[in-house]
């Protein structure tokens, strides 16, 4: 089978288990966040699959172990401040420290002079 066509199966179940959530319990918005996260689940395990290609497409290249240890850092320390500052929840505090970090982690890399960008 095709990758494009594994993809399109992926989708397709992502879709399917987003309306049966949307019959289920009656709700737009839970139909709609589970769509959302079990698309992200799905870009990341595709992204995982063909790691080389996903990282010659999102111009990243691995920094070291000094640069992981600090973005693990940064994030616990994120979440941290979600949780004691503003009374977010632990798993909504995680996900989005992860997600923020994420983000400023890669356009900090992209804007780095010296790196040919993707």
């Amino acid at each position: 089978m095709s990758p494009e066509r594994v993809m399109l199966w992926l989708l397709a179940g992502v879709t399917i288990a987003s309306f049966a959530t949307w019959f289920i319990q009656d709700s737009v918005f839970d139909a709609a966040v589970t769509f959302s996260i079990l698309s992200c689940v799905v870009a990341l395990l595709w992204g995982a699959t063909r790691y080389e290609k996903t990282m010659q497409l999102s111009g990243m290249r691995s920094g070291g172990i000094l640069n992981i240890l600090a973005f693990v850092a940064v994030t616990a320390g994120l979440t941290y401040w979600c949780i004691y500052f503003y009374d977010f929840p632990l798993v909504g505090s995680i996900i989005g420290s992860i997600g923020t970090n994420a983000y400023i982690w890669w356009t900090f890399a992209m804007l780095e002079p010296g790196k040919p960008s993707a």
